[in-house]
């Protein structure tokens, strides 16, 4: 059986480009599959934003707790001054009978 150059040129050039359209299809798939770089990249971003946005959430909350604990302090604060100014009130009005009843 003879081959003809023609017949020979055509494989030759039907296997290449099916050889080609093979192998894009492959890396397409894999790109799908994300075996990629790209793909890997973008999952690792993902997890990345993710979490920031816990560490942000965790921030939140610690600042909100931070403030609330503050306005407790400033409040028992306020408390104990007017306690103590009371008390130093009542011991100016004692003192201040004790030496008047001396002389």
């Amino acid at each position: 059986m003879e081959i003809n150059p023609l017949d020979f040129f055509i494989g030759l050039a039907l296997g290449a480009a099916l050889g080609v359209g093979g192998t894009l299809l492959v890396i397409r798939i894999r790109g799908w599959l994300g075996r990629s770089e790209v793909g890997r990249l973008r999952s690792e971003n993902r997890v990345l934003a993710r979490r920031l946005a816990e560490k942000d959430r965790h921030i939140g909350r610690m600042l909100t707790e931070t403030q609330r604990l503050a306005e407790r302090l400033g409040q028992s604060r306020e408390q104990v001054a007017g306690a103590t100014e009371q008390g130093a009130v009542s011991s100016e009005r004692g003192s201040a009978k004790l030496l008047s009843s001396d002389p």
